[in-house]
């Protein structure tokens, strides 16, 4: 099984953000879903905007490795590259990767790059989240 969720905190620059620019990302960003028919997905994926800051959120679960969490991924490195000034985090866990399935991988986007880092918290999941299968 594969479980994902994610946050990004939007932004065009890493200093201050241009609300022109930023209405052409979220144009983007809101065609890039749509065209991979992301809210087609198990899970939900939301574009939202708080208080003047531009947020996406998401999380989902599939029994097997798809195309929907390879979009996910695709979708922050789209972020990564059309909005420099965005960060934030998507944990993925996958029970059927060999190198990783006990553990969550973290990727983390910030200044225009997303790098894929171990989870120090939830991981590893048997003990810290789960107990061993008896």
């Amino acid at each position: 099984m594969i479980e994902y969720y994610g946050w990004v905190s939007l932004s065009d620059s890493t200093y201050e953000s241009d609300e022109n620019k930023m209405r052409l990302i979220l144009d983007e960003l809101s065609l890039f879903i749509l065209s991979h028919r992301m809210n087609d997905a198990p899970g939900f994926i939301k574009l939202n905007e708080v208080n003047g800051s531009n947020q996406l959120l998401v999380s989902g679960n599939t029994n097997h490795l798809s195309q929907d969490v390879i979009d996910v991924i695709e979708l922050y490195n789209y972020i990564a590259k059309i909005a420099i000034g965005s960060y934030g985090l998507l944990y993925i866990r996958n029970d059927e990767n060999s190198d990783a399935s006990n553990e969550f991988e973290v990727f983390v986007l910030a200044r225009g790059n997303l790098k894929k880092e171990k989870d120090h918290f939830l991981s590893p999941c048997i003990p810290v989240i789960e107990d061993v299968e008896e």
